[in-house]
């Protein structure tokens, strides 16, 4: 099977599905992943070969901000739905078009943020399958993203999708029913999946970190988006943690120097990045964004989290979490280092949230790993009819 793999220049749109295109891999299907310039080097240290298309993120985003769309409201989400559907899809479907001529894909297998993929197998006749990267989209949000790119879906001769062809044949759902009874749309056509959790448990980690002792260990992230992790950012959480009793480790991405958070409190460790299936089993809570991948990570090793969303879906990920009892929740205005410093305090003494984080732990591990979605994923949406 010759299977297209379209995602999004960004590593929490392509980490979820880097594990099941490895495993497709090893099974003997031939696999193509197409994103952009910005991913690729990415995409190839993962093993998986790789075809440029599409615009980076930080020029989509700065397409994005100058649109009316954009400017005709204020919801979190909407700046990534601009992006995705009125810049990246437009300037990605050529490209894919090209492309798909010389792969001749059986399947497309795509991010629910990359659009221009189910127009492509639409045009092609063959099925194309959504993975999942965290909650469902917010109906609200499909709706826009649909309207948006309907006359690309005009363009290539087909009949527009109510759903923008995010649920055309399958649906990989990564989030455990806890979080998210309702699927929606994609109830019928779901698979369960395990998420991935970057890294793996052999990876070795700093000496600074192997040798912490008996303190707790809170992980610190704010994803890997600079919109959302910006250095400044940081100062308040630190600030709430340094005289938390914990030792703090905490990654501020690729793209950024961790010399630029300044000077820090003796308890904190600062590094780009780690890998989380060697770290999580060491922490005993984790601070974030409420990103889809840390939250999913951290909840598959059981551990109880503080969550401080910023945009996208992390305020209805940061919902859900709180509702199941597994977080406390800062909003943006909530944010300061005597409320991180309570929350944190919380987390790590009410063992109630460790045990709702231990719950859901158990929920995920019974979903099927990626190896095992590799096996049956040709069966039940590409083979039935």
């Amino acid at each position: 099977m010759r299977i297209l793999i379209a995602t999004t220049p960004m590593e929490g749109v392509f980490a979820p599905v880097a594990p099941l295109a490895a495993a497709l891999q090893a099974s003997g299907d031939q696999v193509l992943v197409t994103t952009a310039p910005q991913l690729a080097r990415r995409v190839r240290a993962a093993g998986l070969p790789v075809a440029e298309a599409g615009p980076d993120a930080p020029d989509a985003a700065a397409e994005a901000v100058t649109l009316p769309e954009f400017a005709a409201g204020s919801q979190p989400w909407r700046i990534g739905a601009v992006m995705f559907a009125k810049v990246m899809a437009p300037r990605k479907l050529p490209d894919l078009f090209a492309i798909a001529e010389r792969f001749t894909p059986d399947l497309v297998l795509h991010a629910p943020v990359d659009l221009a993929a189910p127009i492509l197998a639409a045009r092609l006749g063959v099925p194309s399958i959504t993975y999942g990267t965290g909650l469902m989209l917010e109906p609200e949000l499909v709706t826009a993203m649909a309207e948006w790119v309907a006359p690309l879906w005009y363009s290539t001769g087909v009949e527009p999708d109510e759903y923008a062809g995010l649920y055309r044949r399958g649906y990989l759902d990564p989030v455990p029913a806890t979080l998210q009874p309702d699927l929606g749309a994609a109830a019928a056509i779901s698979q369960p999946i395990q998420p991935a959790v970057s890294g793996r448990v052999t990876d070795e980690l700093p000496e600074s970190i192997r040798r912490l002792g008996d303190r707790p260990v809170v992980y610190v992230s704010l994803g890997t988006v600079p919109i959302f992790n910006q250095p400044g950012e940081f100062g308040p959480l630190l600030a709430g943690l340094a005289d938390s009793g914990a030792d703090v480790v905490v990654t501020v991405g690729a793209e950024t120097d961790p010399s630029a958070l300044g000077p820090l409190p003796a308890n904190v460790i600062a590094a780009r990045w780690l890998s989380l299936a060697a770290l999580l089993p060491r922490c005993d809570a984790v601070l974030c964004h409420a990103g889809a991948g840390t939250t999913l990570a951290a909840l598959s090793h059981g551990i109880p989290l503080v969550l401080s969303p910023r945009g996208a879906d992390q305020f209805p990920t940061a919902a859900a979490c709180r509702a199941a009892g597994a977080a406390q929740v800062l909003t943006p205005d909530q944010v300061t280092p005597e409320a991180v410093h309570a929350a944190i305090d919380t987390v790590l003494t009410d063992k109630s949230h460790r045990i709702a984080a231990e719950r859901l732990r158990t929920e995920i591990a019974a979903r099927p790993a990626p190896e095992f979605a590799a096996r049956t994923l040709l069966d039940r949406f590409v083979l039935e009819t």
